[in-house]
């Protein structure tokens, strides 16, 4: 499994629909989404031409990652 960090969330489309990186098809729907509290978004996609599958990692802009306070 591929992993592909750093994307920007964006209004971008090309963004949005990575490539497979096994075949180079456009990937249209992610097969799940997991939020991380420190501002990223982990994207698992399933290629619908040739089965690869990958994952995405978006960091949302403007947000600030967590810090534990301490006790």
């Amino acid at each position: 499994m591929n992993i592909q960090t750093d994307l920007w969330a964006s209004s971008n489309p090309e963004l949005m629909r990575p490539n497979c990186p096994h075949c180079g098809a456009t990937a249209l729907i992610a097969e799940r989404a997991a939020f991380n509290p420190d501002g990223r978004i982990r994207h698992t996609w399933s290629c619908d031409a040739c089965g690869h599958e990958f994952v995405t990692s978006i960091r949302m802009r403007g947000r600030q990652p967590r810090h534990k306070i301490a006790s």
